[in-house]
């Protein structure tokens, strides 16, 4: 609930009206239940004429000179008696008498006079004291009538009666409600203004006013022309004066209701900022050592939102990879210094699965002003950039496998260009031409998986697709588990199957009508293997063995057992060849995010 910030000098005003004030502004030219300004002769100064005429007292003046007078003529009577009559004796102990001297009554009379005239001016002073003493206090007084005809007058200030008979109806009430004074006077303060009172309604407001003798709080009003308006209120109602009366005093708060609203609008859109990014935001006092954070820093750490946080730097700092503590304590207090907090560190949190996982974090802060003689907080944000910072370190790798897999490119289009024979020109383009293709079959697959590995099977359609046609489909056959070829073998397993693929295409079992291929390929986990076997059938029957090494058959034992570790069997049945390979698993076969072979 929103209370407004009322001037003090308003509520001194609605007290003073409660309070029984009226008889203060009338006797001071203000007509307390109309709110009719003070009159010119007060404002000009009347306030010094009172004081003075309070100070003159002529009445002590007229008072004090007769008593000094008679005073005076009773010493003298009272010395020429002593003179006249003679001494006088007074009786003693031991039948002596004490005889007075005709002088002393003469001194006695002439006395007295001094002796009255000294009590008046004390009197009189005494009396000035008092009166300077009302002085100050009527001042005072005087000053509050001010400001109570100043607040009436400028201020929503509306003075009613228990039952919301209103009484005063001041120009502040016009400006902001639109009401006259004429039209507000006499009526229900509460029924004229339609006004919406907060939870518990009227009555809980009227319980309160009457227990506590005031009520602040947020209220609803309509307008003359109908328009809401939504004011901070501050009831005042006391049982002395004007008994059961209340001063309500009234500040518009539509433009503070509006600017709480797009706050928390904003606070919203911030929130919702730093969830979608991954940003959570901190401060640190070095001056306490006290570290605060916000619910989103507490998900990027793997702690519950509200739950313990660390409560101090080294506490934080606990949460930080071991080996980037020391690097994150150095730019906290070098950002003391400079002003500016930057880190990049690592923190390890629970992972997904139960077990340990290492996340990056990017830090950026700032050292906010501080008191004086004070070190300001640094307030920041972390944020999570792990996704980055991998793709960083894997655009790293892959420009080193790049340039070395380029070199071995190139190294192996030497080696095809060095070992190809043909007969003709024509000829030598063509071998030439599919085994560099086949190359860059391979590369394509690597690039659309990002080098993370080439799928099989993909492969295999590769090599094999170009030397079907369409009747490829009836004429191979695959068999075995889904697996994605490591990029360190893509190269060289793409071109052992093109050598192959070309072989049958020219010699074997694609080279006839009738012929197939059957490529069968299983993994062997106990021994860490991996076996494919290439079987041809259909083809032209072979008779023996070939004698001697071709081109192709040398490029796939230097490949197999050269570039991937493995071995390879050439087994010429009479039906058609059959090709073994044994390969080492941990080089043949990716790895998956989750160590698993692919």
């Amino acid at each position: 609930m929103l209370i407004a910030s009322i001037p003090a000098y308003q509520v001194r005003a609605g007290q003073a009206w409660c309070n029984g004030s009226r008889s203060v502004l009338a006797s001071a030219g203000t007509n307390a239940t109309s709110g009719g300004p003070m009159s010119s002769s007060w404002r000009a100064g009347g306030r010094l004429g009172v004081l003075r005429s309070r100070l003159s007292r002529p009445e002590a003046d007229a008072m004090t000179t007769p008593s000094l007078i008679l005073a005076g003529c009773l010493g003298l009577l009272l010395g020429l008696l002593g003179l006249l009559l003679g001494p006088p004796a007074m009786p003693a102990e031991g039948g002596q008498a004490i005889t007075l001297h005709p002088m002393l009554w003469f001194g006695l009379g002439l006395g007295l006079p001094f002796l009255v005239g000294a009590g008046t001016l004390l009197r009189s002073w005494q009396r000035e004291k008092t009166l300077r003493a009302e002085k100050l206090a009527l001042e005072a007084r005087l000053r509050m009538v001010a400001e109570l005809s100043h607040a009436f007058e400028v201020s929503a200030v509306i003075l009613r009666d228990a039952d919301g008979t209103v009484r005063h109806w001041s120009t502040g009430c016009e400006r902001l409600f639109g009401f006259t004074a004429a039209e507000a006077i006499g009526q229900r303060a509460h029924e004229l203004l339609g006004t919406r009172f907060p939870d518990g309604g009227r009555r809980a407001v009227q319980e309160s006013l009457a227990a506590a003798g005031e009520w602040q709080g947020e209220l609803r009003h309509r307008r003359c022309g109908g328009t809401p308006v939504v004011v901070a209120a501050h009831w005042i109602q006391r049982h002395g004066g004007a008994a059961g009366a209340v001063v309500e005093v009234h500040a518009d708060a539509t433009a503070l209701k509006a600017a709480e609203a797009a706050l928390r609008a904003g606070e919203a859109r911030l929130r919702l900022a730093q969830e979608v990014a991954g940003i959570g935001t901190w401060e640190w006092d070095p001056e306490t050592d006290r570290f605060l954070w916000s619910p989103e820093h507490s998900t990027l750490f793997g702690t519950a939102p509200g739950g313990a946080a660390p409560v101090t730097l080294e506490g934080f700092l606990a949460l930080v990879h071991p080996d980037d503590r020391a690097a994150v304590r150095a730019g906290a207090w070098r950002a003391l210094e400079s002003g500016e907090y930057e880190a990049e560190f690592r923190i390890l949190r629970a992972g997904r699965d139960g077990g340990e996982e290492t996340r990056w974090l990017l830090g950026r802060g700032r050292r906010m002003p501080g008191p004086a003689g004070r070190v300001g907080p640094i307030l920041g944000v972390h944020m999570d950039f792990t996704a980055r910072k991998e793709a960083e370190e894997r655009q790293s790798l892959l420009m080193r496998e790049v340039d070395h897999r380029a070199k071995n490119a190139l190294a192996v289009v030497q080696a095809v260009l060095r070992l190809t024979k043909a007969d003709t020109a024509q000829e030598f383009g063509r071998a030439i031409e599919g085994r560099v293709a086949a190359l860059a079959r391979a590369q394509t697959l690597l690039t659309e998986s990002r080098w993370m590995g080439a799928d099989l099977n993909a492969m295999l359609h590769g090599e094999l697709d170009p030397f079907l046609g369409n009747a490829g489909s009836t004429r191979v056959s695959f068999d075995g588990p889904p697996l994605t070829v490591a990029p360190m073998a893509a190269q060289p397993l793409s071109m052992t199957l093109h050598e192959l693929a070309t072989n049958a295409a020219k010699y074997g079992s694609l080279s006839a009508p009738g012929g197939a291929l059957e490529l069968r390929w299983n993994i062997d986990q106990a021994n860490d293997r991996l076996r494919l076997r290439w079987t041809e059938t259909g083809g032209p029957r072979i008779a023996a063995p070939p004698t001697g090494r071709g081109f192709g058959s040398r490029v796939i034992r230097t490949t197999i057992h050269d570039q991937l570790g493995g071995e390879v069997v050439f087994e010429w049945q009479p039906d058609g060849l059959v090709c073994l390979m044994d390969l080492p698993l941990g080089r043949v076969v990716a790895r998956t995010d989750s160590g698993r072979r692919a």
